[in-house]
């Protein structure tokens, strides 16, 4: 049970806790669990995992990017290279610490679906993670804008894709907040120079 797990939590589910520590947005990946708990108490092993693990091969160099000034938030070309090589890395780190593989399959399968849900498990991984994104870097679409990474529309098609993926029940209630504090930060113009 998940009530038994926050009080012996799995020692593969510590270690993904430390391995995760050392990447710029470790706050979201930990996030991302915590919201699929909220969504889904008693979510598995592999669940966890792959909520904890989702986005690593943004930590490692070489991985796709997606230029937002020309492309769509949801291009399925870099969701694609993104999910994969996130899955790659992921099993890459199960195996080494030799993970069964009915274990690693499966946490890869869902890393592999974590942008585009598909499947009840799938889908709670997909909205914990929206949830988490706008808890944690909805404040980034402002700065997205003012660093000329894309224009206010964009940034607001970012905020509301992420918000409108979210498919399970209750999802877009606990992301509401966050939704609507984001778009507040993108809309509000920013203040100027004192006079």
């Amino acid at each position: 049970m998940a009530g038994d797990d926050a009080v012996h939590p799995d020692p593969l589910e510590l270690a993904a806790l430390g391995w995760v520590a050392g990447y710029w947005n470790a706050r979201h990946l930990v996030r991302t669990r915590d919201w699929l708990l909220a969504l889904e108490p008693a979510a598995g092993l592999a669940l966890r995992l792959a909520a904890l693990t989702h986005d690593m091969e943004r930590s490692v160099p070489g991985g796709p990017r997606l230029d937002a000034r020309t492309r769509d938030w949801d291009d399925p070309d870099y969701l694609s290279a993104h999910c994969e090589r996130s899955a790659a890395i992921v099993a890459s780190w199960l195996t080494e610490r030799g993970v069964g593989e009915a274990l690693a399959d499966e946490v890869r399968r869902l890393v592999r679906r974590h942008e585009l849900g598909g499947g009840p498990d799938a889908d709670l991984l997909q909205a914990a993670d929206s949830v988490s994104f706008l808890e944690v870097n909805g404040e980034v679409a402002r700065r997205w804008v003012s660093d000329g990474r894309c224009d206010t529309p964009k940034a607001r098609a970012k905020l509301d894709w992420m918000y409108e993926r979210i498919s399970v029940p209750g999802g877009r209630e606990l992301a509401r907040p966050f939704y609507e504090r984001a778009l507040r930060g993108l809309l509000t113009p920013a203040a100027g120079p004192a006079p």
